[in-house]
């Protein structure tokens, strides 16, 4: 990721809240912490839908919500940067882009460490060595940054690979084909 793109990401309302997120674990030294955190809280909330549904509420107040979120944060043993974080969130009623800010502290502490992190999706497992020669693709043409690369597998996309790291998504899956057939059609159809 290229320094322009970062800054692009860090100056959405999200992305403000996740720089100065990060700027503030990186001073105190507690930058995977963080990442822990976000995880308990998503763990937590998949298994607390009605506490989720309680604390993104827009109609709960303040003092209430504040309350609330000391106290999940307490369960869930916080860091007291990733608590601040969340009362912000909350206070300002913003908590709907508490998955974007996730995203974007993501970002930071990769471009930090040096690292991207890239997701491949196909149809099938592949092999081991297909595997390899998409390392190599990925090394050698897309990216110089150290690269950790999450294989998966999902039948939807029928065939093909799609490749997606931070802003940059190379999309050859045949359900992407078929989909951007359909919408050529679509729009034939209302033009004509």
């Amino acid at each position: 990721m290229d320094i322009n793109s970062l800054k692009v990401l860090c100056t959405s309302i999200p992305g403000r809240y996740a720089l100065a997120l990060f700027n503030e674990a990186k001073r105190s030294k507690c930058l995977s912490e963080i990442i822990d955190n976000f995880n308990r809280l998503s763990i937590f909330f998949d298994n607390n839908p009605q506490i989720k549904k309680l604390m993104t509420s827009k109609c709960i107040n303040n003092k209430n919500l504040d309350s609330g979120w000391l106290e999940i944060a307490q369960h869930l043993s916080f860091c007291p940067i990733f608590t601040s974080f969340l009362r912000q969130l909350g206070e300002n009623k913003r908590f709907d882009m508490l998955n974007r800010a996730w995203y974007v502290y993501k970002v930071c502490l990769a471009k930090y460490k040096n690292k991207r992190n890239v997701a491949v999706v196909t149809a099938v497992e592949l092999l081991p060595e297909q595997k390899k020669r998409v390392e190599a693709l990925i090394s050698s043409k897309l990216f110089t940054e150290k690269t950790i690369i999450a294989y998966s597998v999902d039948p939807k996309v029928l065939g093909g690979i799609k490749i997606a790291s931070e802003e940059i998504v190379f999309d050859g899956t045949v359900y992407n084909q078929v989909k951007q057939a359909e919408r050529f059609l679509k729009q034939i159809r209302v033009a004509g």
